[in-house]
């Protein structure tokens, strides 16, 4: 991923300085920024800190994910509350979806033989085309049962991440944060979100069919 990673620190420098500085006035990051989130609770801080240490280790095998997932249950419960109630789970049950649909897909029988037919020498291309429309971690994951060809298969998910706004699930989260506290801003972020996906998409794909 290093030559896509280089580009695309280019890109985003790039745009920045052409796009971002105008744009400044209109969508102004200190209105994102609440009173009560700047101030921080550093014990709390901390907390997610070794948290987020706990998921690491269940990520990696170290700990059983159960015991992970309930760690940080019962610490938020205790510590936290107004985190649950403040979550989005319309937008966590979407993510669960994905992954039913994936998961469910991936076994039916026709589906299963047209696709590692299909996916073979394509394994970049079907990847960016798959997270367009089912973002890319669920394809990364739909796509690894019928490929060996890891390589081509994370470059192809994670230059899928750009694209459409349900291309990454990150930026699905971020629009739904700026439709929350912008509302007012939502459809010029969303424009200037698609332009720049589908420039960065398109120049990144030019790169990897040079490197190819």
């Amino acid at each position: 991923m290093l030559p896509y990673t280089l580009v695309s620190l280019l890109l985003l420098l790039a745009w920045a300085a052409l796009v971002c500085q105008k744009a400044s006035a209109a969508l102004s990051v200190d209105e994102l920024v609440s009173s009560s989130a700047s101030q921080g609770d550093q014990k709390i801080i901390l907390l997610y800190l070794v948290l987020f240490a706990v998921c690491l280790l269940s990520v990696i095998r170290v700990l059983p994910y159960g015991i992970a997932f309930a760690a940080v249950l019962v610490c938020v419960l205790f510590a936290d509350p107004h985190t649950l109630r403040a979550v989005d789970y319309s937008l966590l049950l979407t993510f669960v979806a994905f992954f039913i649909f994936i998961g469910n897909l991936g076994r039916i029988p026709a589906f299963s033989g047209w696709l590692q037919e299909f996916l073979t020498g394509r394994e970049v291309l079907v990847a960016v085309l798959a997270s367009q429309v089912t973002s890319n971690v669920p394809a990364a994951l739909l796509l690894s049962g019928f490929t060996a060809e890891t390589q081509a298969l994370i470059i192809g998910t994670n230059l899928g991440g750009l694209g459409t706004l349900i291309a990454s699930m990150a930026s699905l989260i971020s629009y739904r944060q700026i439709a929350r506290e912008l509302p007012q801003g939502k459809k010029q972020y969303f424009g200037l979100f698609t332009l720049s996906n589908l420039i960065f998409l398109a120049i990144l794909l030019g790169v990897w069919f040079l490197l190819h």
